[in-house]
């Protein structure tokens, strides 16, 4: 399995800053969207950890994880958003069978802590 990180956004000066704020301590490579995630996956992957946002245009980040888990099921899968609602979390867990739901904005050291437990949760 490839040890990098897919973060997945559609507000590119988020992933950059992911990409800033981790790049000592993870490969980070980034997506716009769950379209091209998805086939970020099929060329590159599968990613020891993918992070999605929650509202992306055409496909929401539930979506998004849903699918990973089918295509990748031992890539770990974890959501990163600004609609924190119950709701949100609620079909997080239930449908995306995520290991790590938190909120922006998320503090890059609390941030660097979730990617390193989920990626030691897959050795």
């Amino acid at each position: 399995m490839n040890e990098s990180i897919l973060c997945v956004d559609d507000e590119p000066c988020v992933l950059q800053a992911y990409q800033r704020a981790l790049r000592k301590h993870f490969i980070i490579e980034v997506a716009f969207g769950g379209e091209e995630a998805l086939k970020t996956i099929a060329q590159k992957g599968p990613y020891a950890v993918i992070v999605a946002d929650m509202r992306m245009p055409g496909m929401n980040g539930i979506q998004l994880l849903v699918k990973t888990r089918e295509i990748a099921p031992h890539t770990v899968r974890m959501m990163l958003t600004g609609n924190a609602d119950q709701q949100t979390a609620l079909d997080a867990v239930n449908e995306g069978h995520i290991f790590r739901f938190m909120t922006k904005p998320c503090p890059p050291e609390l941030f660097a802590k979730a990617l390193e437990a989920g990626s030691l949760s897959i050795a």
